[in-house]
């Protein structure tokens, strides 16, 4: 690749031959896989029990809100409001519906958003890739806002992208604006927004431009960003201290292996290998578009794994960059007509990483029960055998009492059971002097969580006084999402 000597002007790289996908057999079959394959959203949507978050949407949508401990609304009402369309009753399936329609649209924004910068080849790929990660499969068939943050940044990335290939500024700021407010639906999304903001600007200096003409929207764009830094900067404190209190803080490297653990389950070694290759042909093309996708990956990871060092922070916090690391998995194809790998050995790069991928969503539907503990069954087990005058303590309460008292909305204070956690890891002793049978509904793996005394007392507890009443297998890789349910006459 022919290096700029210092001070040399910038070559004007010729726009791509063709913007569809028409006249590119890969390209279309690719986009077709992709959105056929993006309705596995809808596969078995309410069938998986609701688990804790799924549960406080719920009930922050009805009482955090008005409280002010929700710094963003949005997606709670939006999901309140689609339950009350379909009749008012929150099923698992109607809390999850809007989730799961945001799911599928992204596959298509995928594609819309890259096509006209990086090409119809990679554009589809990466599409696909979003449709056949068991991740983005997940967040879609939960009753959380990840996907709707994700596709608000996509449209903004596409009216970005296109407005720097035109030289519009005032549409490349919209663009930026529109990316932004993914943050009202989580402010995990104000992650991409560094490198979309400065990247071209950036890539202007060091003479390697998103395209010709982006000079004049770059520069609208650093702009935009410091102006926006210095607004939105009590709203990202006020947020930032609501988190911070709300997660609690973690030993700094415990916290980071967190990040990186739950981050390695998603994007896995295949996809991570991918990852690698792809952002090694965009440095050494020095190509300015790839460069702004490798810089929106790179500084994302980065920025969540400083945040790491001070709060827990998961993976599902770096959601909205899973299509920017599919592109970039992408990056071996041409943009348009094959590239250095000819036509079959582009085919065989997409094969590799879509079959496996397919493999994991279809475990994901099955065998895996959708990475959902088997709240549902133990709390409706425990419903059906437990008398009038019967304790029941159960972990992840907020979705016992989803379960024990249908039609309440105030989850977070549950009346039919009792709190079963690290505050609460005596309660059980105090209400065993009063003569009661009592249940106890737990998931094994949270007993990590507790001082470590309380968890092996407790547990001798449950093994010498209490008997095993009914368990729900399941355990996904290194995780234990296994059920138990004990009673003790």
């Amino acid at each position: 690749m022919d290096r700029l000597e210092p001070g040399s002007p910038a070559r004007a790289e010729p726009p791509p031959a063709s913007q569809g996908v028409g006249a590119d057999r890969l390209a279309r079959a690719l986009l077709a896989l992709a959105l056929v394959l993006g309705l596995l959203r809808f596969v078995r949507l309410g069938h998986w029990s609701l688990w804790i978050d799924e549960s406080l949407t719920w009930a922050d949508a009805h009482h955090g809100i008005e409280g002010g401990e929700i710094r963003n609304p949005l997606g709670y009402r939006l999901i309140a409001a689609t339950v009350d369309l379909l009749g008012g009753v929150p099923t698992e399936g109607s809390l999850r519906l809007l989730p799961a329609v945001a799911g599928w649209l992204c596959v298509p924004l995928t594609f819309l958003a890259f096509r006209g910068t990086f090409g119809a080849r990679r554009a589809s790929l990466a599409s696909l890739l979003v449709a056949l990660s068991s991740w983005h499969l997940y967040w879609s068939q939960n009753a959380r806002f990840y996907t709707l943050a994700q596709l608000a940044a996509l449209v903004g990335a596409w009216i970005l992208l296109t407005a720097l290939a035109r030289g519009r500024g005032l549409a490349a700021l919209l663009g930026l604006v529109v990316a932004a407010l993914a943050a009202l639906f989580h402010p995990s999304a104000a992650l991409a927004l560094p490198a979309l903001a400065l990247g071209p600007f950036l890539l202007e200096l060091v003479q390697r431009p998103v395209a010709p003409a982006a000079r004049r929207a770059s520069r609208v764009l650093a702009l935009a960003a410091l102006v926006g830094a210095l607004v939105a900067a009590g709203w990202a404190l006020q947020t930032w201290r609501t988190y911070a209190y709300q997660k609690g803080q973690d030993e700094s490297l415990a916290s980071i292996a967190h990040f990186v653990k739950t981050t390695g389950f998603f994007v896995t070694p295949l996809l991570c290998t991918a990852l690698v290759v792809g952002a090694w042909a965009a440095w050494a093309g020095r190509r300015g578009a790839d460069l702004l996708a490798l810089a929106v990956v790179a500084s994302s990871l980065l920025l969540a794994l400083c945040a790491a060092a001070f709060v827990r922070v998961s993976a599902q916090y770096v959601f909205v960059v899973l299509p920017w690391i599919a592109l970039v998995a992408a990056f071996p194809l041409g943009r348009e007509a094959a590239g250095p790998l000819g036509r079959r050995g582009e085919a065989a790069w997409a094969l590799v990483l879509a079959l496996p991928a397919l493999v994991t969503c279809g475990l994901y539907l099955t065998v895996r029960r959708g990475e959902r503990p088997a709240w549902r069954e133990a709390y409706q087990h425990v419903a059906n055998a437990r008398g009038p005058e019967d304790q029941v303590f159960g972990m992840e309460a907020s979705v016992g009492e989803y379960y024990l008292a249908p039609g309440r909305t105030d989850l977070r204070r549950p009346t039919a059971l009792s709190w079963l956690d690290y505050f609460h890891a005596r309660l059980p002793e105090h209400w065993a002097a009063k003569g009661r049978r009592q249940w106890f509904v737990v998931n094994p793996e949270q007993f990590a969580g507790w001082e470590p005394r309380d968890a092996a007392d407790f547990q001798r507890f449950l093994r010498e006084q209490c008997r095993l009443d009914a368990v729900w297998p399941l355990y996904v890789e290194s995780r234990d999402l296994s059920v138990w349910v004990y009673r003790r006459d």
